[in-house]
């Protein structure tokens, strides 16, 4: 008898990974890929699995429905399910205990966690039809570095990217039309009460204090301006979009938040002096240029947990090497313009590129400057030569560079709770 994995899940990037996941590491001869439960009910009724592995929430039916099926029906009531949900509450996982789940889950899931457990739940089924599994051990076992590990989990589709949050995907979609209209993004925003309330606070912040305080959605968008009104719903989308559960990393991640959010007040800054046009648009480029670093940090913290030869040195020199090009997948993935990939990409050595252009060159210089200014977020060593070269190309004069670097300090000292 053959050994045959079913995987049900109705989200595209996560039934890939999850489907190379177990040809890579369970014993099994196939696996099978289903978009939702009742695809994979009418599987199984035709069909011989040795494990189903299914979401919980899914259309048409759902991986609860699916296990009560299963359980009901004297073919599959035998088969393992391990049930992975969002859900981590304890109703939901009571109710499927009781229902005969055989194991669960939670998304995001761990790998190494998702494996060792579909494997205890294979290695029964295989040993009753008596074939022969591998040692759990072996399967288990390191065979490439972590660094190796994460990067190949994330090229190979195996730690799904993450998605653009919808109000932040929304706000963009509004300003694609030629007039943006006030009440409309007003109605958006308000969607999300605590995007709302930061809006709030930043308005009444000294970078944008007037007469009096604003206390309506509003009137915060007219003081704050359209614009930047889209770059803050970014940057808080962006900001929550980015966990990570251990302290030590959890440091480095603050690091690069922060250097992220002084490049891109710099490097705003920049192009208001140097009288470009759209300089909000800057801002947005600044903030966007070490995504890369994000989801590699990300990534790296989740395997370490289980991962005994992990170290923060580790990190770092992975994130050096590997930011620009996981940024540049990323932003391509969120479906921003190829200029901004550019911008990820090649913002440390701009020679990479034949005519760089103004937006590659700013933040190539703002990234440089948060170093200079003490915003730093790795050991990388300046150089002066380097800065001054970038300056000049900008016709940009060292007073300047201190008026934006002091610009940059007052972006920070008014904006530390972001």
């Amino acid at each position: 008898m053959s050994v045959r994995i079913l995987v049900v899940e109705d989200e595209e990037n996560i039934r890939l990974a999850l489907k190379t996941i177990a040809r890579k590491h369970l014993p099994c001869d196939e696996v099978i890929a289903c978009e939702d439960g009742q695809d994979a009910w009418d599987k199984l009724q035709t069909e011989a699995f040795s494990l189903v592995i299914s979401d919980w929430n899914m259309p048409r039916k759902t991986g609860y429905e699916l296990l009560e099926s299963m359980r009901g029906n004297e073919q599959t009531r035998s088969i393992p399910m391990l049930l992975l949900t969002a859900r981590s509450d304890k109703n939901s996982v009571i109710n499927a205990l009781q229902a005969g789940v055989s194991d669960y889950i939670t998304k995001p899931f761990d790998k190494d966690m998702l494996v060792q457990k579909a494997a205890k739940l294979l290695a029964k089924t295989i040993i009753a039809n008596g074939q022969v599994v591998t040692p759990l051990s072996e399967q288990m076992a390191p065979t490439t570095s972590i660094s190796d590990d994460v990067i190949k989990r994330i090229k190979g589709g195996e730690h799904a990217l993450p998605v653009l949050p919808e109000l932040a995907t929304k706000v963009d979609a509004l300003f694609q039309r030629p007039d943006v209209d006030l009440g409309e993004l007003v109605k958006l925003v308000q969607t999300d009460p605590g995007i709302t309330i930061k809006l709030l606070s930043i308005s009444n912040s000294p970078q944008y204090r007037g007469l009096s305080e604003i206390k309506s959605l509003d009137k915060a968008i007219a003081r704050i301006g359209l614009k930047m009104t889209q770059n803050y719903v970014l940057v808080l989308a962006k900001r929550g979009l980015f966990k990570v559960n251990a302290p030590q990393y959890e440091a480095i991640l603050n690091r690069i938040w922060h250097h992220s959010l002084a490049t891109a007040a710099g490097a705003q800054a920049l192009a208001q002096k140097l009288a470009f046009n759209d300089p909000d648009s800057y801002y947005t480029v600044g903030l966007l240029h070490d995504i890369g670093k994000l989801l590699l940090l990300q990534t790296f913290a989740d395997i370490a947990q289980t991962r005994s030869d992990a170290t923060e040195q580790q990190c770092v020199e992975l994130m050096e090497m590997h930011h620009g090009e996981i940024g540049a997948l990323l932003l391509a993935k969120w479906k921003f313009p190829t200029d901004y990939q550019q911008v990820a990409l090649c913002h440390e050595d701009i020679s990479k590129v034949t005519q760089p252009s103004n937006t590659l060159t700013v933040i190539a210089l703002a990234n440089l400057l948060a170093i200079q200014n003490g915003f730093q977020d790795n050991t990388r060593t300046l150089d002066d030569e380097e800065i001054k070269q970038l300056a000049q190309q900008l016709r940009a004069g060292a007073s300047m560079l201190e008026s934006v670097k002091q610009q940059m300090t007052e972006y920070m000292a008014s904006h530390s709770d972001m």
